[in-house]
């Protein structure tokens, strides 16, 4: 009688930019014809969960991140909830998922997000996929949070960060988990250190702010000409790239930095804890340096990061699929 094969697990964490870390443990997983029987991911995990699990390859999931201008997709507002709309992103997502279904997808997927006016976890397993998505990824204070329903979602890492758990009650008889935290000193000193993201983000939200000030100094009820001719004096001795410069030669904390790194050593420490505690078979735990959750511009080097820790760990894989 043949034996039956433990199921797969893979548990995909939370960590921005390091994210990018799971297509390499992907390619790896694929080059040993190991395959998952079952996936589940938080915020950034949870985009390449989805898109894994929607049929895209890893290659394809690589050569559409290093295609896309991170840059260009972030869409700022005027601060309420978040200075990130998160409609543009939200599309990308929509892309990479096929516009699926979580009924429609090649493998059972698991998103987890935090509801933040239930105030607890929630993981979706039904309805639109890229929604879901962007549940998760929304960074409280950065991104707008996520209406659902009646509810208000925020990133799942401040819940769960690598949703081992979630994937054992999928039905896993061998978990994987991608472990992407590392130090608390570590992750602080990545988030302070400068990098284009938070470039951006400090220039749009400078941009933004002039824009309301504008508007609530000349109100649309002024007449017209008159309000032109300010709001032109205005743009003059005030435009967002003088303001940015004046800015850049004091040393403020920029607000994108100041409040993911809250959430990031929170997040950290409780992932630390539970990943220390967890039941969990197979443990892969890239090393960074001082890589960040903000280095969007170095997927690739992410990506060859994931490959290394796959690597080193496949072995014991193996080891637990021998009976196959």
């Amino acid at each position: 009688m043949k034996k039956k094969c433990p199921k797969i697990g893979l548990a995909l964490g939370a960590g921005g930019a390091r994210g990018f870390t799971h297509i390499g443990v992907l390619k790896v997983l694929e080059k040993h014809k190991i395959f998952p029987d079952y996936i589940a991911g938080t915020s950034m995990g949870a985009v390449i969960a989805s898109a894994y699990a929607a049929g895209r390859s890893p290659d394809e999931i690589e050569r559409i991140v290093m295609q896309t201008d991170w840059r260009k997709i972030v869409d700022f507002t005027i601060p309420k909830a978040g200075i990130v709309q998160g409609k543009k992103i939200k599309n990308k997502i929509r892309e990479l998922v096929f516009d699926s279904e979580f009924k429609d997808l090649k493998i059972p997927l698991r998103v987890v997000a935090y509801n933040l006016t239930q105030k607890k976890k929630v993981v979706f397993s039904k309805g639109d996929v890229a929604e879901a998505v962007r549940a998760s990824i929304s960074i409280p204070g950065i991104f707008r949070p996520v209406k659902i329903g009646t509810s208000q979602y925020i990133d799942g890492g401040i819940a769960d960060p690598t949703p081992f758990d979630v994937v054992r009650d999928m039905g896993a008889d061998i978990v994987i988990a991608v472990d992407l935290f590392s130090k608390t000193k570590s992750i602080s000193g990545s988030i302070i250190r400068k990098s284009d993201l938070l470039t951006i983000f400090k220039k749009k939200f400078v941009a933004e702010e002039l824009e309301l000030t504008k508007n609530l100094i000349f109100p649309e009820r002024w007449p017209g000409f008159i309000r032109k001719i300010m709001i032109w004096l205005f743009d003059k001795i005030l435009y967002p790239a003088k303001v940015f410069r004046m800015m850049a030669g004091k040393e403020r904390f920029p607000i994108a930095q100041v409040l993911d790194s809250t959430v990031a050593i929170l997040t950290n420490n409780l992932a630390r804890e539970r990943l220390e505690h967890g039941n969990i078979d197979i443990r892969v735990k890239p090393s960074f340096g001082t890589l960040g959750w903000s280095d969007f511009d170095k997927a690739h080097t992410f990506v060859k990061h994931g490959e290394k820790a796959m690597k080193e760990e496949i072995g014991h894989l193996k080891q637990k699929l021998r009976r196959c």
